[in-house]
């Protein structure tokens, strides 16, 4: 009787410590939201966005043929340095962006952990980048539910060259 007690309780512990209290439902993915045209309002026929020295997790970010006006693209910042580098292969044109950015580690909740959160701090740029506008500095993991009309960044290539 005494041991059938004791794995009775144990099985309502092990149920209970199953409840969805224990999960995660926010995000900790933390993504700066990009939006990509060519100035003059022409196409872009293809896209390609690596990372520069990302060889942990691939340097690919990102390929696109299909023609638009302008690309909305999540890209990942670096978690151990405060730039971060993308080369990008816009109709057949290549192009290199730095982007600087100071980064914390922000609590999400006790079951989800903690994410970076960055500010935006400047840019390096190619020659074909016409310009970079900052919409919102702060890049964090609430960044991602962004509206399909609002980004971190607008990065404007010059039409002359592409």
């Amino acid at each position: 009787m005494r041991f059938g007690l004791i794995g009775f309780l144990l099985l309502l512990l092990s149920l209970e410590s199953c409840t969805d209290e224990n999960r995660c439902y926010d995000s900790v993915d933390t993504l700066m939201i990009s939006s990509f045209s060519v100035s003059g309002f022409k196409n872009i026929n293809s896209m390609r966005i690596r990372g520069i020295n990302r060889n942990d997790v691939g340097n690919t970010l990102f390929t696109d043929s299909t023609t638009s006006l302008t690309k909305r693209v999540p890209l990942p910042l670096s978690l151990s340095a405060d730039s971060t580098g993308f080369i990008f292969t816009v109709n057949g044109k290549i192009d290199t962006l730095f982007v600087r950015h100071k980064m914390i580690i922000s609590f999400i909740s006790e079951y989800c952990g903690f994410a970076p959160a960055y500010t935006l701090a400047g840019f390096r740029r190619s020659k074909g980048i016409d310009s970079i506008r900052i919409k919102d500095a702060k890049v964090n993991s609430q960044s991602i539910l962004k509206s399909i009309n609002d980004q971190n960044i607008n990065i404007y290539f010059n039409s002359a060259s592409h």
